[in-house]
């Protein structure tokens, strides 16, 4: 089972992504990337359950 996520605010707001091999949403993410420069960002889950319609479960920007 997978999860798919979907980042909202900060450098990665509107990115989809999916994780193979987390079998739940957690808590918090960290996203980062190396491109075009190093940068970092916390997202905490923005509920208990995934979006009905797109299936993924939403992810707002806490700290960069």
């Amino acid at each position: 089972m997978s999860v798919r996520v979907e980042f909202e605010g900060g450098p990665a707001d509107g990115t989809i992504t999916e994780y193979p091999s987390f079998s739940t949403a957690l808590p918090s993410l960290l996203w980062s990337s190396e491109e075009p420069e190093a940068i970092a960002a916390i997202y905490r889950r923005a509920g208990d359950a995934p979006d009905p319609t797109t299936g993924a479960w939403r992810y707002t920007l806490t700290r960069t």
